[in-house]
């Protein structure tokens, strides 16, 4: 009588994976050898791991990362600029907790984006929010939220992040008006938010990217000032994987000629 008591009251307390947990342990005849205290640890600690691991599924949902990486799967390959020592240091998150950003540069394909969106996920896993946009879509979106009246609340959704990821910037030229936005977005978040920044140009040539100089100086300044570089080399990982796969499989076929 009283397991059955105990089964409903956990369901009463929305305790799922606890239920869970309990149940499992009469299907366990080595959970009679442990006492009270301990089965009744294990059944806590399965509740609690569970709802973290919920919560941070939720969170990578939320974040918008625009392709799935981790940072146990990033590639250390020699040559990219980027020493084991300095990585594990990257993920350990000492940055955000002081609230500096990051500068990551260099060409295109070097991972720039999976490193930023890598250290984004163990943001999440810290339990910080974390917001990922590419700066042309971010742009877009404070456009639309300007027209329809839901500004105030995205700008302030945008705040209370404690990483805001901006990919590919200075792509494309960015206007005036653009340039303005940022900098409202950066000063709503004050210096309480860490940023990524990620981008082909080395960090000397943002400001040009920028436009109207007394806003570029503006912006620079909230940024560089606090920024750590991460400059990565080497030649693209999607051609290096792309090689990896032909010296594998063979030479893609190309198909019959058409005359």
């Amino acid at each position: 009588m009283s397991r059955a008591a105990n089964l409903e009251h956990l369901t009463t307390l929305h305790l799922s994976n606890a239920k869970a947990q309990y149940r499992a342990q009469f299907e366990d005849p080595a959970m009679a050898e442990l006492d009270f205290d301990e089965r009744l640890c294990r059944i806590l600690d399965y509740e609690i791991a569970m709802r973290a691991n919920t919560r941070v599924q939720r969170r990578t949902r939320e974040a918008g990362f625009s392709m799935r990486a981790t940072p146990e799967d990033f590639e250390l390959s020699e040559g990219r600029g980027l020493t084991r020592e300095r990585y594990r240091s990257l993920v350990s998150l000492a940055w955000l907790r002081a609230h500096h950003h990051l500068a990551i540069t260099g060409p295109t394909g070097v991972g720039k984006t999976y490193l930023g969106i890598a250290l984004g996920v163990s943001a999440i896993r810290a339990g910080h929010v974390v917001r990922y946009y590419k700066l042309s879509k971010l742009l877009e979106k404070v456009g639309i939220a300007r027209a329809d009246g839901t500004y105030p609340s995205f700008a302030a959704s945008l705040a209370r992040t404690h990483l805001l990821i901006l990919d590919d910037w200075g792509i494309s030229p960015i206007s005036p008006l653009g340039s303005r936005e940022i900098l409202d977005l950066l000063d709503d978040r004050g210096e309480n938010g860490s940023l990524i920044i990620s981008s082909q140009l080395p960090v000397s040539a943002w400001y040009e990217s920028l436009g109207e100089r007394t806003v570029a100086d503006a912006i620079m300044d909230r940024i560089v000032h606090n920024a750590i570089p991460v400059e990565l080399k080497g030649e693209s990982m999607r051609k290096q994987r792309s090689q990896r796969k032909e010296e594998k499989d063979g030479p893609i076929d190309p198909g019959p000629e058409i005359e």
